[in-house]
């Protein structure tokens, strides 16, 4: 959104006949075009999704998340909005969206309840991931009360393609006989 600055432009008619003034101008165009750059980039910082590393290291200050040397500025991205956003009161369907947003994708986990009997929950995760597993276990334990077990399994997800495939034959069976002489 950085603007093109031309201050001569903004000069009245009469004054452009004049060199002094439009050299003037001229010069000040690039410190204007820094003055909108940085207005830019604080505006842009005001939000998570468009936040540059100044702006998400901002938002990890706040929330007091401590990144690891090995995260990219989309795994911080993504660990500040499944703390920023918490919506109460917490259910099974809004544990199961905030593990999709974490894991990116609704068939990377399984969720299975047990409240009739005993107070379990079991979740099974399919993910390499291990800052996304950090993040789980955080969500888990703040979403997630104190009198329900969690069980959490690892469960690595495979890469690779699987061939499958068929095939049909038909024969005829045909018999050869020697011949007595």
């Amino acid at each position: 959104m950085v603007r093109k600055v031309d201050l001569v432009s903004y000069l009245p008619e009469f004054m452009q006949s004049y060199k002094e003034p439009i050299e003037i101008l001229k010069a000040e165009n690039p410190e204007l075009q820094m003055i909108w750059k940085a207005a830019d980039k604080t505006f842009y910082n005001h939000f998570i999704s468009t936040a540059d590393d100044y702006g998400i290291s901002r938002f990890e200050n706040i929330l007091d998340i401590y990144p690891s040397a090995t995260d990219t500025l989309e795994i911080r991205r993504m660990r500040i909005q499944s703390r920023w956003f918490n919506k109460i009161p917490y259910t099974i369907r809004n544990l199961a969206e905030k593990i999709n947003n974490i894991l990116g994708g609704e068939y990377n986990f399984a969720i299975q309840a047990n409240f009739k009997n005993s107070y379990e929950l079991h979740l099974t995760v399919y993910t390499i991931n291990d800052s996304q597993n950090e993040e789980l276990e955080y969500i888990l334990s703040i979403v997630v009360p104190v009198n329900v077990a969690t069980n959490i399994i690892y469960e690595e997800a495979l890469e690779g393609a699987i061939y499958y495939g068929g095939m049909m034959y038909e024969s005829d069976i045909i018999e050869i006989k020697q011949r007595q002489v």
